[in-house]
C-alpha cells in the first residue's frame, strides 16, 4: 500500500493499480477465501461501493450500472484484468486529475480519488487490522486529517466522519 501512496502522490495511475490490485485481491480474499479471483474482487468493491464512491467523487453511488456495466464491474474488467493480463489499463478506463467525472459507452473517465477511495478500503478493512505503513503517512477525507497508522483495519473512525459530511448516520448499513 505504501507504494500505491507513493504512487498516487506522484499522480501515476497505473503504477498506483499495479499496487492497489493485489491489496485488494489479498483483503478480499480474507473476507471471501472459497471464491474466486474475479468473483471476491468484485464483492469487495461492490462492498465498498459507499466509501469508494463517496471519496472518490464526493457523491454516493449505490448499485448503479451504465450501459450494463456496474462501478466494480468497470474496474475489475478495464482495470485489474487489463493491468494483470497487458501490463496496462485499457483504454476504456481513464483516471484524471481535476475531479471529473464522465461515463459513457466503453468509456469510463474517474476521478484520481477513486483509486484514493479504493485504497482506503484496504486500509480500513477490518481484515488487514495490525497491518502498518511507515509513520507519518495520512490522508485528508472531506477535510480532515487521518494519521494511515491510526486508522488500520478501523472503519467505525472513517465511517463515522463521512457519515457526519453527508448528514445520513445510516450511509453504511447494510
Amino acid at each position: 500500500m505504501q507504494q500505491c501512496i507513493e504512487h498516487l502522490q506522484n499522480h501515476d495511475c497505473e503504477g498506483a493499480l499495479v499496487n492497489l490490485f493485489p491489496a485488494i485481491d489479498k483483503t478480499a480474499k480474507k473476507r471471501r477465501p472459497k471464491d474466486g479471483v474475479g468473483k471476491r474482487i468484485k464483492a469487495f468493491l461492490q462492498d465498498e461501493e459507499v466509501l469508494i464512491t463517496a471519496v472518490g467523487t464526493g457523491n454516493v453511488f449505490r448499485g448503479c450500472s451504465f450501459d450494463g456495466i456496474s462501478f466494480h464491474d468497470a474496474i475489475y474488467k478495464f482495470g485489474r484484468t487489463s493491468i494483470a493480463h497487458e501490463g496496462e489499463l485499457d483504454p476504456r478506463l481513464k483516471f484524471n486529475s481535476d475531479g471529473g467525472l464522465q461515463i459513457g459507452r466503453g468509456n469510463w473517465n474517474l476521478p484520481l480519488g477513486y483509486i484514493v477511495g479504493m485504497s482506503l478500503s484496504v486500509i480500513i478493512a477490518p481484515d488487514n487490522l495490525g497491518e502498518q505503513t511507515s509513520s507519518g503517512l495520512g490522508i485528508a477525507i472531506f477535510e480532515k486529517q487521518f494519521e494511515l497508522n491510526d486508522i488500520w483495519g478501523k472503519p467505525e473512525i472513517v465511517h463515522r466522519h463521512i457519515c457526519d459530511v453527508f448528514h445520513d448516520p445510516n450511509l453504511f448499513a447494510q
